[in-house]
């Protein structure tokens, strides 16, 4: 009876242990990148999440700031503003064409010293209200008067008066800044031309003649 047996050469058992090893490496290579690939892309997805919810929040307060002056200048129940090229005991008017070019791109400290923080009366300077809170520096408001028509020419006793309003906010960030634009319009009825004694204000906008213009006429998103 023959018996025969097999026997592994030692050169062949090394040789397959051999390309286990790099094929285990291999594949634990290809699971590292995997992981690293999917790693970067949460933390790319994550801070432009971050960045679009700041930009947002941004316009959002440079928006609060807009519509607070809106409304300050609107409901003004006084007589028409004094007009002041510099800061004064009166409102702060730029007269057309004295702004930048750019004026969206100016620093804060500008916006401050050529306007008004939201939320404080432009002519007290008494907080009424907090805006944007969270803001990295707090919404800022100027205002430009574009163009007036006095009363012998509109066909009123008031005199109309076009506004441009520019709003700056903050997000969370110094970098994240909006910025936007509106044209308002409204009426100034002064105390000789309705009949009203000087001391007593005139109504608020539209002014004495109901079918005055009044309101926002336009705003645009300029940063």
């Amino acid at each position: 009876m023959n018996t025969q047996f097999n026997v592994v050469s030692p050169c062949t058992f090394r040789t397959h242990t051999g390309m286990v090893l790099l094929l285990c490496l291999i594949f634990l290579m290809a699971l590292t990148l995997l992981g690293l690939s999917a790693s970067s892309d949460t933390i790319l997805q994550s801070k432009l999440a971050n960045n679009l919810q700041d930009t947002e929040r941004a316009k959002q307060s440079a928006l609060s700031a807009l519509s607070w002056a809106e409304q300050w200048l609107l409901k003004y129940d006084g007589p028409s503003p004094e007009t002041c090229t510099a800061p004064c005991n009166g409102l702060f008017l730029h007269a057309t064409g004295s702004l930048p070019n750019d004026p969206e791109f100016e620093s804060h400290s500008w916006w401050l010293s050529q306007g008004y923080e939201a939320g404080l009366d432009p002519l007290t300077g008494e907080r009424v209200t907090t805006i944007s809170s969270d803001s990295f520096n707090p919404p800022v408001w100027v205002v430009e008067v574009v163009h007036t028509i006095p009363p012998a020419e509109n066909g009123t006793s008031d005199s109309q008066v076009w506004y441009r309003i520019l709003a700056r906010g903050n997000g969370r960030t110094e970098t994240a800044v909006s910025v936007i634009e509106s044209t308002i319009v409204r009426s100034w009825p002064s105390g000789e031309e309705t009949g009203l004694p000087i001391n007593v204000a005139p109504s608020p906008c539209p002014g004495s003649v109901q079918s005055a213009l009044c309101g926002r006429f336009s705003w645009r998103e300029l940063r």
